[in-house]
This record gives structure tokens, C-alpha cells and sequence, in this order.
């Protein structure tokens, strides 16, 4: 149902209404009619409104106008729009007041069949006028968005809400809900942030989702203009990541140029999925989904000052680097990964990540360091089922991530126990478990045979095949250490 704050609001410019007396909202209007006098009033059906199309209105005395006004009242009517009309008496208006009644003036010089015409199109709400507003509201959404108008995004969202808002006659607002069905939703980057909401009327649920997908691009402008550098740092990122150390120096310059702060303290996030991606186009697509989603998510994440963080990607992993010139704790680091966790939670429901953090590194080469680690860590975190590891900052296991991150060195493990690899993947990896936990006890069979929950019998004679196969002699300590560590490094694996 409509009441004169609707006319209002959504009066058309050719024909301006104000309200004189009365209040706007008081009783709903059903109908429009028109009466030639005021003498009229008489006639008029309850509940519609009234249009006093003679100019007498303009030229009554006071008390004539009382007595319309009591009329009126009496006969139901809940608002007068008087041609010409200026201020009322102050009687006739504090019996409007009293009575409930709105009083409103158009134009001396309007046409009269088309402010009666408009009117029941408002009041009946009919599909004309919602055409027109909405026509009206669509102009205004292409000026704005194809305004090449350097504004902050925001400020023009605002004025786009705002002048739409106008032409309809109805309020937008942006809401921050992503439920399906509470608001027409905004699209950014392919992900859904929020959505665009107005009262029930036909012309707003014809240009919500044209001001939707407006706001959408208006922000996803914004978007790439304040990201385009932070693309490019992750591209120089995952460089200085996988690239061998002699070439990683020259980089330096092109990471400093484009913000990367490479000479303070990194703390490296490994992000793996919990399984490996297949060949479906739509899995691979959903991985690609994933990388932005964070990326989005970590350059909107209100940050401490003097810390920054950005996004690698590396194969199906994807490494967030946190820089600051003091250390990022384990702490914060998991803070960030709870952020993670949430968007994904969020928009990619069902892929579950495993995560691994590295210790703060200083440098290019700390950068890689940090890195190796969490990659390890991670690594760890997959095959325990852990949702997080945490890399120790001192013990073996550093030497091992250094190992494990050299290609040399991984060369080298690969040689070492090639004849066991030859055995094939079942074989060779309980062979590898079998030498490791012989080495790690020290060459006692009973301990090696308690660890492997296994009779020292067998133990010994699983150890002379290797031994046999592998032509080493593990009594000399060069020989057991460097297939002890290159045991520790494959089983990290």
C-alpha cells in the first residue's frame, strides 16, 4: 500500500509536490480522484486521493479551506493535493495535523491529467511508472560506471547508491551477507562479497542486479589497480623461491622496486591441499579459485604496521610470505593461517589444507631458508594429519630442509640409494625405513627390531641384503653418516 511519503520520495521532476500540512505516512492510499471545487470534497470515496483540479483552491479564504479540510476528514480521505496551493492558514494546517490529513500542493501552472494520471500509477503501482524509474535508475548506472572517473570506489558506490536511491525513490544499501536470498549478490573476482538490498518495489527489483554487478566492477576495479603490484611480487616471489641461489641475487633490485622488502626478517607459510589435484578441469580450475581467493583475502587483512605479507605459487602449493623487520612469531603466523582456513572455509567448501610454518629468516637467503622449511614442515603435517607444523628452529631437522631443498643434494640422496629405489616403491621404501632406523639405533638389531616392531632375526637379515645390494660398508663412519642423512631426508619426503 502506498502513502503520500511514497509520492514523495518518488516524485516525478515534471511534477514536484510538496506537503503543506499533515503527515505523510499516517493513512494508506487506495485510490486517486479528481473534483472539479472544493465544494466537491463531498463526493469523494473514502481512502482516495484527492485532487482538486480548479485553481480555486490557490484563491479560497481561510475558513473555505477549514471547512474542506473537515470535510474531507470526515468523509475519509487521507490527503488533498491542491493546484497552486501555497501555505496554509495556520487553522487549516493544525486541523490537517488534528485530523490526520495530508495536504499537498503541485504547480499552479502543472497539467492537471498528468498529475492525476502519475498519481495512480504510484498508488496502484503500475508496471508504467516502475518502467520509468527504473529506466531513469539504469541511466544513472551507466553514467557512473562508464565515467572514466578516478575516484576512490568507494566514493563512487556511494554516489551511485545515492543517486539511484533518488531516482527510484527508495533507499539501497550494501550489505556484508553472503546467504543466498538476502540481498542481490556482488561479484568480485568471481567470488560472491556481500550484496545490494532495497525495499519491495518493481522498479528496485528491476535495477538491483544491474546495480549489483555495477558495484561489482566499481570494486573489482579497485581491485586490480591496488593488486596489480601485488601480482607481480608474488611472480618475483616464487623466483627468488625456486630459483638456484647464484640467480636469486639478481632479483634483488627488481623485488626492492616493486615494494618487496627482501633484506628484513620472512617467516614462510607452505600451504599444500590434502591431496594431490587431478587431471579434471574443474579441480584445476577450483586450484587457480583458491589462489586468488587468498591472495584477495591477505591484501584486505588489516595488517600491524611495518609487517607485510605475500602470496607465491608453487605447482599445487601455495606460500604466503610474511616480512617485517622484527620476527613474525609462531603466533601471528597462525593467526594468518586461521584467516586462511576461514576464507577457504567460506568459499571453497570441502578442500581441506595442511600447513607448515618456517622460522623468521633475514634475506634473500633467509627467504629461501624460511621456505625450505615450511615446505618441510608441511610435507610432515600432510603425512601426520596434522593441520599445522611448526618447523623446530634448531636441530637436525634444519639440516635436513637444507638438504631437501638443494637440488645438488637431492641428487646426491638419489644416488646413494638408487639400487634400493630399484626395488620398486614398496620394496624400496621398507628398505629405506629398515637402514634408517638400523642407523638412528646406533647398529643394534634389538632397538632396530623394537622400532620396527619386528624380530631382530629378521632385522639382521633385511640388513645384509641392503648392505649387499647397496655395496657400502656401514662400518666406516663416512659411509653410515651420509646414508643415514640421505635415509632422514627420504622419509621426510
Amino acid at each position: 500500500m502506498s502513502h503520500v511519503a511514497d509520492l514523495l520520495r518518488s516524485g516525478s521532476p515534471r511534477i514536484p509536490l510538496t506537503l503543506l500540512a499533515g503527515p505523510p505516512d499516517a493513512v494508506p492510499l487506495t485510490s486517486v480522484t479528481a473534483v472539479e471545487e472544493l465544494a466537491r470534497l463531498q463526493r469523494a470515496p473514502a481512502g482516495a486521493l484527492v485532487v482538486v483540479t480548479g485553481r480555486s483552491a490557490a484563491k479560497a479564504a481561510g475558513y473555505q479551506l477549514d471547512i474542506a479540510i473537515r470535510t474531507a476528514a470526515e468523509r475519509g480521505v487521507p490527503a488533498l493535493v491542491l493546484i497552486g496551493g501555497g501555505p496554509l492558514p495556520v487553522t487549516a494546517a493544525r486541523l490537517a495535523e488534528r485530523a490526520g490529513l495530508a495536504v499537498l500542493a503541485a504547480e499552479e501552472d502543472c497539467d492537471v491529467a498528468e498529475v492525476v494520471l502519475y498519481l495512480g500509477q504510484v498508488i496502484r503501482g503500475d508496471a508504467a511508472d516502475s518502467l520509468a524509474r527504473a529506466q531513469a535508475a539504469l541511466r544513472i548506472v551507466r553514467q557512473i560506471t562508464e565515467s572514466p572517473d578516478p575516484a576512490d570506489a568507494g566514493d563512487r558506490v556511494a554516489a551511485l547508491l545515492e543517486k539511484v536511491g533518488a531516482v527510484l525513490g527508495r533507499t539501497l544499501t550494501t550489505t556484508d551477507t553472503t546467504r543466498p536470498g538476502d540481498a542481490e549478490p556482488i561479484w568480485v573476482a568471481g567470488r560472491r562479497h556481500g550484496g545490494v538490498t532495497g525495499p519491495p518495489d518493481d522498479a528496485v527489483r528491476l535495477v538491483l542486479p544491474a546495480v549489483a554487478a555495477a558495484i561489482g566492477r566499481l570494486r573489482q576495479l579497485a581491485l586490480e589497480r591496488a593488486t596489480a603490484p601485488g601480482q607481480t611480487r608474488s611472480d618475483i616471489l616464487t623466483e627468488l623461491i625456486v630459483t638456484e641461489r647464484a640467480q636469486a641475487g639478481a632479483l634483488a633490485d627488481r623485488a626492492r622496486l616493486l615494494g618487496l622488502a627482501v633484506d628484513d626478517l620472512h617467516t614462510a607459510i607452505w600451504t599444500t591441499p590434502d591431496r594431490p589435484p587431478g587431471p579434471d578441469p574443474a579441480e584445476l580450475a577450483e586450484r587457480r579459485r583458491l589462489f586468488d581467493t587468498l591472495t584477495l583475502r591477505t591484501h584486505q587483512a588489516p595488517l600491524p604496521p611495518g609487517e607485510s605479507w605475500n602470496v607465491a605459487r608453487l605447482a599445487a602449493d601455495i606460500v604466503l610470505v610474511g616480512t617485517a623487520r622484527v620476527e613474525i612469531r609462531e603466533a601471528r603466523a597462525r593467526q594468518m593461517i586461521e584467516a586462511m582456513r576461514a576464507a577457504v572455509a567460506d568459499e571453497h567448501p570441502g578442500m581441506v589444507l595442511r600447513f607448515g610454518i618456517g622460522t623468521p629468516q633475514r634475506g634473500i637467503d633467509g627467504l629461501r631458508q624460511s621456505a625450505t622449511e615450511a615446505r618441510a614442515a608441511a610435507a610432515i603435517a600432510a603425512r601426520s594429519r596434522e593441520l599445522v607444523h611448526t618447523f623446530d628452529a634448531a636441530g637436525i631437522n634444519r639440516v635436513l630442509a637444507q638438504i631437501a631443498g638443494s637440488p645438488l643434494s637431492r641428487r646426491v640422496v638419489d644416488d646413494l640409494l638408487g639400487p634400493l629405489d630399484a626395488l620398486g616403491a614398496e620394496r624400496s621404501a621398507e628398505a629405506i625405513a629398515t637402514l634408517c632406523a638400523y642407523l638412528d639405533a646406533r647398529g643394534s638389531l634389538k632397538a632396530a627390531a623394537s622400532r620396527l616392531a619386528l624380530h631382530p632375526n629378521a632385522v639382521n637379515y633385511r640388513i645384509r641384503k641392503i648392505v649387499e645390494r647397496l655395496g657400502a660398508d656401514l662400518a666406516d663412519p663416512d659411509t653410515a653418516f651420509a646414508l643415514h642423512l640421505a635415509c632422514r631426508v627420504r622419509l621426510r619426503d
